[in-house]
C-alpha cells in the first residue's frame, strides 16, 4: 500500500480518532473506509434525490386527500342543516290553523309543497 500525508485542522483529526476508537480501528483503517465508502455515498445521495421526489410526490396527494375528507366531515353539518320530513311535518302542523289541521287529518300534511 502507497503511503500520503495529509494535513487536517485539530478538530477534524480529533473527530477521526474519536469514531476510530468507538469503531475499534486505527485512524488510517478508518479514514481508508471513508474513502473506499465515497462511491456508496454518492449512491445513497442518488437514492435520498429520488426519495425525497416521491416523498413530495404523496405528500401532495395526502394534502389533496385532506382536503376531500375535510370536506366530508362537512357533510354530516350540511345535512343536519336541511329539515326531515317528519320536521317539516311538525312545523306545518305547528304553524296551521284549526281547521287546515282538520282538513290534513283527512287529506295528510302538504310537507312537499314549499
Amino acid at each position: 500500500m502507497d503511503q500520503i500525508t495529509l494535513r487536517l485542522d485539530e478538530s477534524l483529526k480529533t473527530e477521526l480518532d474519536n469514531e476510530a476508537e468507538e469503531k475499534g480501528v486505527s485512524r488510517s483503517e478508518h479514514i481508508r473506509y471513508i474513502v473506499e465508502s465515497r462511491g456508496e455515498i454518492e449512491y445513497l445521495r442518488e437514492q435520498l434525490e429520488s426519495r425525497q421526489g416521491r416523498i413530495e410526490e404523496l405528500e401532495s396527494q395526502l394534502r389533496k386527500r385532506s382536503n376531500i375528507e375535510e370536506k366530508i366531515e362537512d357533510l354530516p353539518e350540511k345535512i343536519r342543516g336541511e329539515e326531515s320530513y317528519t320536521e317539516k311535518r311538525r312545523r306545518k302542523l305547528d304553524q296551521a290553523t284549526f281547521p287546515q289541521r282538520l282538513k290534513w287529518r283527512l287529506t295528510g300534511v302538504p310537507v312537499d309543497d314549499e
